[in-house]
This record gives C-alpha cells, sequence and structure tokens, in this order.
C-alpha cells in the first residue's frame, strides 16, 4: 500500500472513530448523521445542528493554516448558502504539536489571508465567497485540535464501558463492530439512512456476537485480537467433522490470489477433509479471470487433488458437479472419487449455491453476492488480503507473521 494510500485510510478511521465517539456521548435524542449533507459527522438537536468536518495530520509538525484553507472555504460556501440555518461549524484536526481541547477562531485578517492563496484548486470557491460578509460566519466557526488516534480510541473505550458495553469484549468484539457499524453508514445512498441514535447502536452492539474482519477492522490497532477471537470462534465449527462448507474467494480481495491459492485448498484439504468421517465435500467457487481458473484446475491435478468441476465433454453439467462422490474401501485404504468441487463465480454457480444449502458459507472478498441466499446458512464473511491470515483464522497455522 502506497504511503498516501494509507495516510487516506487513516483519515478515515480518525473521521469513524470522531463519529463513534460523537454518537455515545451524545443524548439519547440526538440524531447523528454519518457523512452528513453538510461535513463529515452532524450532530442534531431540537435547538442547532453542529457539522463537524474531521482532518487527521499525524505526520506535521506544526498547524498553519494553510493546511485547512480547504475546509474552511468549503464550510463559508455552505454557511453563505444557508444562512439561516441554525448551524455551528466545527472544523476537528490532529496536530501533533498541538495542545488537545485547545481551540482557534477566525479573524478578519486569516479570512483576508485565505483568499489571497494562489491555490489553483481553490480559486472558485475563492472567486465565489470573497466580497462576501464573514463576520456571522466567523462566529460560528471553530477550529478544535484533537488528540491522536490512540487517544481518541481511548477515549471511545471509555465511553463504551460507561454506557454498559462489557470491557472484557471492548478492543476484540464491540469496538472493531462499532466502527463496522459506522462505516457501513457511511456509504448508504440517503441522508436518512445513514442516521444513528446511540441507543440503536448501543442496542446493536450487546446483540453481537461474531469478531468482525472488514476493509476497515482489519486497519485497527486491535487487528491482532479481532483475528484471535475470529480464529477461536471458526474453531467451533471447523472441528465439526460432517459439516458442508462453501469458500467464496476473489482474485480482488486475496493479494498474490494466483500464487497461494492452490496451496491453500490444498492445505485446507490436508487439514479438513482427509478423514472417511469427513463426507461432506467442500466447494470452492473462485471469483477470477476464466483462464486463471481453468490453469488452477490444472495445478490442482499435478498435485494429486481429485477435482469436480461439473464439466462434461467440456460443458458444465448441473447434475453431474451437484452429485456426492463415490466412496468406499479398497483393501485397508479408503477411497473417494473426488476430494473436492471447483466452480467458476457467475449467476450459475451463485444459483447452485443457493439451491444446495451449506451449512457455513466463508466468502472472502469485499462485498457479499446480492443474487446470494443467506438464510439458513451461517455466513463468515471476512475482507482479508494476506492469505497466511486466512489460514490463522481457519486454524491452518499458528501464526500470520
Amino acid at each position: 500500500m502506497s504511503r498516501s494510500a494509507n495516510y487516506t485510510i487513516q483519515g478515515f478511521i480518525y473521521q469513524f472513530n470522531k463519529t463513534l465517539l460523537e454518537v455515545l456521548n451524545g443524548s439519547d435524542e440526538s440524531e447523528i448523521t454519518v457523512e452528513g449533507i453538510i461535513e463529515d459527522i452532524e450532530v442534531k438537536t431540537d435547538l442547532v445542528t453542529k457539522a463537524i468536518q474531521c482532518k487527521y495530520h499525524e505526520t506535521k509538525e506544526k498547524f498553519t493554516l494553510s493546511c485547512i484553507y480547504k475546509p474552511i472555504l468549503q464550510m463559508m460556501d455552505h454557511f453563505h448558502s444557508n444562512s439561516n440555518a441554525d448551524i455551528e461549524y466545527r472544523l476537528f484536526v490532529h496536530f501533533p504539536n498541538e495542545k488537545i481541547g485547545t481551540k482557534q477562531f477566525l479573524s478578519s485578517e486569516d479570512i483576508e489571508t485565505i483568499f489571497k492563496s494562489s491555490d489553483k484548486n481553490l480559486k472558485k470557491l475563492i472567486e465565489k465567497n470573497s466580497e462576501k460578509n464573514h463576520t456571522e460566519f466567523c462566529k460560528r466557526f471553530t477550529v478544535e485540535f484533537g488528540p491522536s488516534l490512540d487517544e481518541l480510541i481511548k477515549s471511545i473505550y471509555k465511553a463504551l464501558v460507561e454506557n454498559g458495553m462489557p470491557e472484557s469484549d471492548l478492543e476484540s468484539l464491540i469496538y472493531p463492530n462499532s466502527i463496522q457499524k459506522i462505516a457501513e453508514l457511511s456509504i448508504l445512498r440517503e441522508p436518512h439512512q445513514r442516521v444513528i441514535l446511540k441507543k440503536d447502536l448501543l442496542n446493536e452492539l450487546l446483540k453481537v456476537k461474531k469478531a468482525s474482519l472488514s476493509r476497515w477492522t482489519k486497519e485497527l490497532r486491535t487487528l491482532d485480537k479481532i483475528m484471535k477471537l475470529k480464529k477461536q470462534q471458526l474453531r467451533i465449527n471447523l472441528t465439526k467433522n460432517s459439516r458442508l462448507r462453501y469458500f467464496i474467494i476473489s482474485v480482488d480481495t486475496i493479494e498474490n490470489f494466483n500464487e497461494n491459492i492452490v496451496t491453500f485448498i490444498c492445505e485446507y484439504l490436508t487439514k479438513y477433509h482427509f478423514k472417511e468421517i469427513h463426507d461432506k465435500t467442500p466447494v470452492f467457487c473462485l471469483d477470477c479471470p476464466l483462464d486463471i481458473y481453468l490453469n488452477i484446475i490444472q495445478r490442482l491435478h499435478r498435485k494429486k487433488v481429485k477435482v469436480n468441476d461439473g464439466l462434461v465433454a467440456g460443458i458444465f453439467d448441473k447434475g453431474k458437479f451437484i452429485i456426492d462422490p463415490v466412496r468406499g474401501k479398497i483393501s485397508k485404504s479408503f477411497y473417494r472419487e473426488f476430494d473436492l468441487k471447483l466452480i467458476h463465480f457467475d449467476k450459475e454457480a451463485i444459483g447452485i449455491i443457493n439451491e444446495c444449502k451449506c451449512e457455513d458459507c466463508f466468502l472472502f472478498m469485499e462485498n457479499l453476492p446480492g443474487e446470494l441466499d443467506t438464510e439458513d446458512i451461517n455466513i463468515e464473511h471476512m475482507y482479508i488480503n494476506e492469505i497466511e491470515k486466512i489460514k490463522f483464522i481457519m486454524g491452518m497455522s499458528d501464526t500470520y507473521e
């Protein structure tokens, strides 16, 4: 991951954490909008709406006004289009050398300095607002210097406990799922869908049982604890000998997918599908280019893995794919017609998965397929990029370093 991409992710993580803290510290009646119409966070009460934009400058040694020209101009522009609304504008920023909790206000000199900027990206905003009276906006605008991400998380832990969450589950279960909930709300299309109340969040968190491994929770400082909890949770069903399991794995999610997938499948079979009592054939559905998929079948064959890909004379036959393998003993050796079923990800594959229900469906991809029927099956949806981490949570290795 590039440095700029990492900074972007950390910025979102900081924003989600600040949003979560606003929810936890708010009143029961306050409506918090994630990714609001105005700013990153909107806190609406009967009297006023507080619009908050977050900026995380972990690597900046010193605060300068120029670092926040753009958000100031954006807020100013919104104010002049909605000057009759009761809105307070807050810029919540972190700079390592600024004292936490201190506030800064805009002066007329600051406004003049901003409008003298030669930044081409700000030209339109400057031209649109430079001739307006900004006295009232300055009264409503505040810069607040926030804590580091680590300190912000400590405040969240404290707030979670104060709101009745069990302290023992904070780092591995409650906190990660809180962040995941905020992240899920942030991508919903309609503003009303992104509104959350404290009581609703707390009720939802009390019902959470599964550790969350998503695009966002895997970036948290507590990832190791999340991984270990997930491994413990998955072990309950993975240790059951007779259990039908499906795997849907995306090439876009797994790093070095083509280099690792064959080894992963073989190691899974060695761990979980080698005894006579292992009577449910695992299904691997691979979301990858067709040429890579066909190459994987060839490589499995060279590894002496017997695959049912459902093909008859080069044409996929559903009936052949869904049948169970012939099993029996030859002399003292156990014989199985095939070791796994392999299918290329498409609508037909999802249709078969929906029709022939499994007990556990493991999905290693960013988003659940919209057509997937999740009723009456155990869904384990995880966004993990590294194959070693997948092996770890699946109980196939003792470490992921």
